[in-house]
């Protein structure tokens, strides 16, 4: 809820500025297509403060009227074509047309596990920001909802993030042998594992990754986020406390697996915080301890459940957390192999625009009827297009 991420790119079969291996109708060996990607613009579009406190404070709650529901959804469809708008009319002055746009949408609620409802048995994911907006106000074909397909076949809906993982990274590993981990940390942490035949054959949320630090240092330090880890820097680890941490249920999880604000979120942060203040632990501390939380909970995900199958020596980071001084060398020192810490921009891409790289690669892969799912990342029962395809 930081912003909106616009990017525009050129996509097409595989020749251009980067590209992945095989044609963009015959799958790789490892089941990606051949895509060629270039940023052509991007731009960071700010929430309107107001809207951004009211609606982080509306997904917080857990709680929403119907009232609210539906017209989160039509103002979110409304400000996204607003931020398309920008760019559309930047890259129309340069003489460039745009024919797709892909649209994740605002996540409110995730709850990918069955369980009962109603009577019956049911599993959802809800992103705000209906395409229909997009695609009437743009004048674009516009593809968005794309987690849905998954769940309905069985899958968590996420990571999406391990098809533009193993479109853009898998011809690497093939090239050298090695396998590669793909390590986002954003609000949540999630990780891609690229085998070294260049195949996404793990991806799963690791735990919190920003969110809990995010929201220490906004309680109590007034600030949106931990610059560099400088705070975390100055604190102390409570070893104890971390312990505590790190026996919650969800870190056992065996993958597929997805979390989000509904486990780790302010709620959770706050009642942490609020404990430890009353046990006069230092505010320094309490983002020390939130902080090597993050980076525990990561390399616990990859002794548990990743290195039984593959050894990683090796990481591409991105997202917030790739900022983080402190989170990373902690994370080092928890790493129980020897690990080099690549970033994205040392393979020609933006770390801040690759979630956008994300959804235009699945609006155009779903437009050309090309299946890009991951189903050995989401658990779902085959492969499939994601997403809605909207027509102005």
């Amino acid at each position: 809820m930081d912003g909106i991420d616009v990017a525009l790119f050129a996509i097409g079969p595989g020749t251009g500025a980067h590209s992945s291996s095989q044609s963009s109708r015959s799958p790789a060996q490892n089941g990606s297509p051949r895509l060629s990607y270039e940023l052509l613009a991007s731009e960071l579009v700010p929430f309107e403060p107001a809207f951004k406190r009211q609606m982080e404070r509306l997904v917080a709650s857990g709680e929403a009227s119907l009232r609210q529901v539906c017209l989160l959804n039509s103002a979110l469809g409304e400000i996204f074509a607003q931020a398309c708008q920008r760019l559309i009319k930047a890259a129309q002055r340069k003489g460039l047309d745009v024919d797709l746009i892909g649209s994740h949408g605002q996540t409110i609620w995730h709850a990918p596990n069955p369980g009962p409802f109603f009577g019956t048995t049911a599993s959802g994911t809800l992103q705000l920001g209906d395409p229909a907006y997009i695609a009437a106000l743009t004048g674009v074909t516009t593809i968005g909802d794309f987690r849905v397909t998954d769940l309905a076949l069985g899958g968590q809906g996420a990571p999406l993030v391990s098809f533009a993982d193993q479109v853009i990274f898998g011809s690497r590993s093939c090239s050298d042998g090695l396998a590669l981990g793909v390590l986002n940390i954003g609000g949540i942490a999630n990780i891609t594992v690229i085998d070294s035949r260049g195949e996404a054959i793990m991806a799963f949320d690791t735990g919190p990754g920003n969110v809990l630090i995010d929201e220490a240092t906004r309680l109590l330090f007034d600030r949106e986020l931990d610059q560099g880890g400088e705070i975390a820097a100055r604190g102390k680890v409570q070893q104890k406390l971390l312990q505590s941490l790190k026996a919650h249920p969800y870190l056992a999880l065996e993958p597929p697996k997805t979390t989000g604000r509904e486990d780790f979120g302010r709620a959770f942060a706050a009642r942490y915080i609020n404990d430890w203040q009353a046990a006069d632990v230092s505010a320094e501390d309490i983002v020390a301890t939130l902080t090597a939380f993050t980076a525990e909970s990561v390399a616990m995900g990859y002794s548990k459940f990743v290195q039984p199958r593959t050894k990683l020596t090796r990481l591409v980071l991105g997202g917030g957390g790739a900022d983080n001084k402190t989170l990373l060398s902690m994370l080092g020192a928890a790493w129980p192999d020897k690990l080099e810490i690549l970033d994205h921009e040392q393979f020609g891409l933006s770390s801040k625009f690759k979630e956008a790289l994300l959804f235009a690669l699945l609006a155009y892969t779903t437009y050309f009827e090309i299946p890009n799912n991951v189903p050995a990342c989401t658990g779902a029962k085959r492969k499939a297009c994601l997403g809605k395809i909207v027509r102005p």
